[in-house]
């Protein structure tokens, strides 16, 4: 009798000890796939294009610009979701659209600054034979 009241105990405590790592396994992996989701997401919505625009015209200041907007995901995408859900989805959400932000910004910047260049070489380049041509 002692024996199966120590084991009855001994199943019970290792079902209070074995459940909170059960459940936080599951937690964890939930917010593994709403970090996936999210980093999947924001490159999906963030419009390249208009950061390349943004960092060709802006220079600096549009790469500024690119690294310090947040975009923010949708609300309808967080809807009836765990909160630890919507705070990882949202984390890597604005971490990966920054990202995708400020690498199309940076192209945009060079790609001016080279067309720059080379439109101010060249003005100088046919300046300079007019200029010789004309003594």
């Amino acid at each position: 009798m002692k024996l199966l009241k120590y084991v009855v105990t001994g199943i019970m405590v290792l079902g209070f000890v074995a459940n909170p790592v059960i459940l936080n396994a599951a937690q964890s992996e939930e917010i593994a796939n709403a970090c996936k989701q999210g980093e999947f997401d924001a490159q999906k919505d963030v419009n390249g294009t208009l950061w390349l625009a943004i960092g060709f015209f802006g220079g600096i200041l549009g790469i500024a610009a690119a690294y310090i907007i947040e975009p923010t995901p949708p609300a309808s995408r967080l809807i009836g979701k765990s909160p630890e859900y919507v705070a990882a989805y949202t984390d890597c959400y604005k971490s990966a659209g920054k990202d995708v932000q400020t690498k199309k910004a940076i192209t945009g910047c060079v790609i001016g600054g080279l067309l720059y260049v080379v439109v101010y070489g060249c003005y100088w380049l046919i300046w300079g034979a007019a200029l010789s041509s004309a003594y």
